[in-house]
């Protein structure tokens, strides 16, 4: 289920190599093949969503071959040669094309790339209406143009064409080659989801990067030994996926909601006849020389997150030992 959902192409999907005798009747062999893997009905129920949307997807890719085919079998087989060709290296690049790998360094070399380009689209015309991968069939003719049109030395472009197999730690990049056509690699689709929660107290961990590999009990501990203190444990497991420069999580608490306590009473009587409440006054005097122990001093820590770090280690020892507060404080 997950190669089907994750194929780019409908070929892919149906597991047709390129140049192998395309026909409805391979076609309609491979989807029943597929099939009897896939089908819903055949799996457990905890893995039921994921083989339903990839069998709705084998049956349209099925769907639209058959369509493909009746339309121009010829047209069909081309537009799986460009899918399946892999134009980020020179070499693919080329053989798509029919150019020589070698660098392009005159503009007659370049016209030739784009001749070569607009030839292999127009047999792509007939497919533009039911081909559903039409459009990414015409970017990748412009990007194989565009890989033979850059300049790289022949003992640079090993190194290269494997930089280019390497994710990115960002999304959002200005330049990235792998986020370009005709790859899309992020996809933009918001999803939602509901879950059940238990009676009772729960925790609701929302983690993103190194913090996603954490195991469930490494979450449940700390968030049991952290008690209701949600900012602590998130910062705590962000600590602990030290294997990379940035990480992020979210703890959220969630409770039942409990009958809202009772409003205080007004205080109708005040005090004896003559006297002051006076509350959360700081007295500041220019003659006072004794320095005030309950003033904020300025932090040690260099930034935030020294700082923060520094409050979890003491939130720790707090824990074990409530009585080191006053200590702590001095």
């Amino acid at each position: 289920a997950a190669r089907i959902l994750s194929a780019r192409s409908s070929f892919e999907v149906l597991q047709l190599e390129p140049g192998s005798s395309l026909d409805v009747k391979q076609v309609r062999t491979a989807y029943r093949k597929l099939a009897l893997r896939v089908h819903p009905d055949k799996q457990n129920d905890s893995a039921s969503d994921a083989f339903r949307f990839a069998f709705a997807r084998l049956e349209s890719s099925k769907e639209a071959l058959e369509t493909m085919l009746a339309q121009d079998m010829e047209s069909c087989k081309q537009i799986h040669k460009v899918l399946s060709a892999d134009v980020h290296t020179r070499a693919g690049a080329a053989q798509l094309l029919g150019a020589d790998p070698g660098p392009v360094l005159t503009d007659a070399g370049i016209a030739d790339l784009e001749k070569a380009s607009r030839a292999q689209l127009k047999q792509l015309e007939k497919m533009s209406q039911v081909c559903p991968e039409y459009d990414q069939a015409v970017a990748a003719c412009h990007e194989a143009v565009a890989t033979l049109k850059r300049q790289c030395a022949p003992e640079a472009l090993p190194r290269y064409e494997a930089l280019l197999k390497e994710g990115l730690s960002a999304t959002r990049t200005l330049g990235a080659r792998d986020l370009r056509w005709p790859r899309p690699i992020v996809m933009m689709k918001p999803e939602s989801s509901c879950f059940s929660m238990p009676q009772g107290k729960a925790r609701l961990a929302l983690l993103c990067g190194p913090t996603a590999a954490l195991s469930t009990q490494k979450l449940a501990e700390t968030s049991a030994r952290l008690g209701v203190r949600p900012k602590a444990c998130a910062l705590t497991w962000c600590m602990e996926a030290t294997e990379a420069s940035s990480s992020s999580a979210v703890c959220i608490g969630l409770e039942p909601a409990a009958a809202e306590p009772p409003l205080k009473r007004a205080r109708t009587t005040g005090g004896p006849e003559g006297t002051v409440r006076v509350r959360h006054i700081l007295f500041r005097h220019p003659q006072l020389r004794q320095v005030d122990p309950m003033a904020r001093r300025e932090g040690a820590a260099r930034n935030v997150l020294e700082a923060e770090s520094n409050a979890l280690k003491l939130l720790q020892v707090l824990l074990k030992d409530p009585n080191q507060f006053i200590k702590s404080c001095k």
